[in-house]
């Protein structure tokens, strides 16, 4: 539906969750007398941009209380993240943000980060049953098809950068990290003996809650359009302002052949009617061929920039010439 949606969060009960995908995280706060005023979160990877191996520091949850906003504690707190990451010998830093977030776009060039690629979150809207049309070669994921799955993803962003290669053994430790998440979310398309695709999806709704925030003109316009024609026949429903969506985050994305990834994602989608789960969300780069196949679902779309800083001084990486890896953890 190409509209936009903004969303709050809340991270209750627990904070943490967010987190704990990754494997060598942190979580900052800025206290006073016993009072949090603010804190943020950050991951240490390794990871390959133009072909080079480089340690990378991903930036997350920056937050400051509205009372002690403009003190100056988001700038404090980012310059203890630079101090944590340069005793760790961290490449390059990053981080997302919103389009529409404009005190975080300040904040970030303010401090020296440059805006690297624009990216997508696509949130499909499940609203009706989907035809699929080969069932039994839909499955769930088990441990011996993990070496598989994994040739899979190498195969799949092979030349994108932000992509390292993944070994087995890395790819299985990482998923024992997800909380709320299991082998049974993890669908795979086997057309015959050849796993052709393989598809995560995370119940996010026990991770983090999004709440409505915003809609734009156009998408007020066409919640009352689709109210309208919904009175006649199944429409997707737009959410209201306040509103807490229960929500799905796609995770593990990758294929040999578009079609077989686009009935994964109708199989999570007649997943999600069955437990009336509002959104499926994914952050993909716009020019990869994830976006075609995402785009012929009906969703709305919001605009994410990715933003990028050196430690060491010496020239970002040019990412507009290649397609960028967008870890689903990440976002």
């Amino acid at each position: 539906m190409g509209t936009t949606l903004v969303l709050g969060v809340d991270s209750s009960p627990d904070y943490f969750a967010r987190s704990k995908p990754f494997k060598d995280w942190h979580v900052l706060a800025a206290t006073e007398n016993d009072t949090i005023l603010g804190s943020c979160a950050f991951a240490v990877n390794e990871t390959k941009v133009e072909g080079k191996q480089v340690k990378t520091v991903y930036e997350y949850g920056l937050m400051v209380d509205p009372l002690h906003r403009r003190k100056g504690i988001a700038e404090k707190l980012q310059r203890h993240i630079e101090q944590i990451a340069r005793d760790k010998d961290v490449d390059l830093l990053h981080l997302d943000i919103i389009e529409a977030n404009l005190p975080s776009v300040n904040l970030a060039s303010k401090m020296g980060f440059e805006k690297a690629k624009d990216c997508t979150t696509f949130s499909l809207m499940p609203y009706k049953k989907q035809n699929i049309v080969d069932d039994e070669a839909i499955g769930t994921l088990n441990e011996t098809d993990i070496e598989a799955v994994t040739d899979l993803i190498n195969e799949t962003y092979d030349h994108y950068s932000y992509f390292a290669p993944l070994k087995s053994k890395d790819f299985l430790e990482s998923l024992k990290r997800i909380p709320h998440f299991d082998f049974h979310n993890i669908l795979i398309y086997r057309p015959n003996s050849k796993i052709d695709a393989a598809l995560g999806y995370w119940d996010y709704n026990k991770v983090r809650k999004y709440i409505v925030q915003k809609l734009n003109w156009r998408l007020k316009a066409q919640s009352y359009l689709i109210r309208m024609i919904g009175i006649f026949t199944k429409m997707p429903r737009v959410p209201r302002l306040g509103e807490t969506l229960s929500s799905f985050n796609l995770t593990i994305m990758a294929y040999r052949n578009a079609e077989s990834l686009a009935e994964l994602i109708r199989q999570v989608i007649n997943i999600a009617l069955e437990n009336k789960i509002a959104m499926i969300h994914v952050t993909v780069d716009p020019t990869s061929p994830m976006a075609t196949i995402l785009s012929q679902f009906v969703h709305t779309k919001m605009k994410l920039s990715f933003y990028v800083k050196s430690l060491r001084q010496e020239r970002l990486p040019n990412l507009g010439e290649r397609k960028l890896y967008i870890d689903a953890f990440e976002m």
